[in-house]
């Protein structure tokens, strides 16, 4: 028997045919507790939190196209009653209406009692995700999201401000982590098991130097593996677990996820299950096979543009510092700290 879930019920509901007038069902694994989902005349979706008068309405200052309102309402032939309305006012953000819908239910399964500070948190934290349809993500851009969480969480934990701060790549930057002591460029692949150890390099400035400290390139090889025990949302899920005690790092967290072009509300790449095939950290050092603007003296010939290149790790064995988080690792980290510190 398929499983009811908040996507599945939104089709199940019939649109009203009069003005202001509002269909609904139950929320699943919250009946009988007056929590619907709803439908009004427009077509657009509710989720409707049932309050007393004295329970205080939730603080939102508002997205564009989602609304927080109290009020009281009739949905279909049940009495009217006293509402938290949560509703999408843009059709086109109905997966992602559906995803922060799972998300409230989802909470208030566990706990009715102090609802507006639960849907504060949960809102505040879809302001960052609200803008990014799930179909901004694609496959490549999930497996890069992956492999810099990978770094973030097993060579540079525990994730502290001073390390997210150093994670540059959702803001486009030049290196994806980058402090004043060294720069880390993540290189993350889908292959084969037996697939070739190459990485594609996109522009000239990629592995070029730092302008202060050393470069490193992080390589990280994955596969799809229907059993695998690893994916983009069981990392994000663990790095904000290991966060929940500091609300204001999560919270920079998310914002950082929002930049990337993340959504809670994909499916399609952040569920597939992968299996690492390899870890692997290089020095990026004099002789490292690469190409950069210092490769071509006189300046790169007129009428070239959009230099990439396939690097392949058999080539940069002698660069190879590491395979597994360990020392080098311990290393990057600590010099972390000591950079925010001085």
């Amino acid at each position: 028997m398929t499983t009811r879930t908040v996507a599945t019920i939104w089709p199940e509901i019939e649109t009203p045919s009069a003005s202001g007038q509002l269909g609904g069902l139950e929320a699943p694994g919250l009946q009988e507790s007056g929590v619907l989902l709803a439908v009004d005349d427009r077509g657009l979706r509710h989720v409707l939190i049932e309050v007393s008068d004295d329970q205080k309405p939730p603080k939102w200052a508002g997205t564009r196209g989602l609304e927080v309102v109290v009020d009281e309402l009739q949905v279909g032939h049940r009495p009217g009653r006293l509402y938290v309305d949560v509703s999408c006012r843009d059709a086109s953000m109905n997966e992602n209406f559906s995803g922060l819908a799972t998300e409230i239910c989802d909470a208030l399964a566990t706990d009715r009692l102090n609802i507006a500070p639960k849907l504060e948190s949960i809102l505040e934290r879809w302001r960052w995700f609200w803008g990014n349809l799930p179909d901004d993500l694609s496959a490549e851009n999930a497996v890069g999201l992956f492999g810099e969480l990978w770094f973030l969480e097993y060579w540079m934990k525990p994730v502290t401000a001073a390390v997210l701060d150093s994670w540059s790549g959702p803001s486009k930057d030049r290196h994806d982590f980058k402090w004043p002591a060294a720069s880390v460029e993540i290189k993350s692949t889908r292959v084969r098991t037996d697939g070739p150890a190459k990485h594609r390099i996109t522009n000239l400035d990629q592995l070029d130097d730092p302008e202060k400290g050393e470069l490193y390139l992080f390589s990280l090889r994955v596969t799809d593996d229907p059993i695998g025990q690893n994916s983009l949302k069981a990392s994000v899920d663990r790095i904000r677990a290991d966060l929940s005690g500091d609300p204001a790092l999560m919270h920079k967290f998310d914002e950082h996820l929002g930049r990337y072009g993340y959504t809670p509300a994909e499916h399609r790449y952040s569920d597939k299950a992968m299996r690492v095939v390899a870890e692997e950290l290089y020095r990026v050092g004099e002789g490292f096979p690469r190409l950069v603007r210092s490769s071509f003296p006189q300046g790169v010939p007129n009428g070239i543009d959009d230099i990439a290149y396939s690097l392949d790790l058999v080539a940069c064995a002698s660069w190879r510092i590491a395979i597994a988080p360990g020392p080098e690792s311990e290393m990057l980290r600590a010099s972390v700290e000591e950079s925010n510190a001085a």
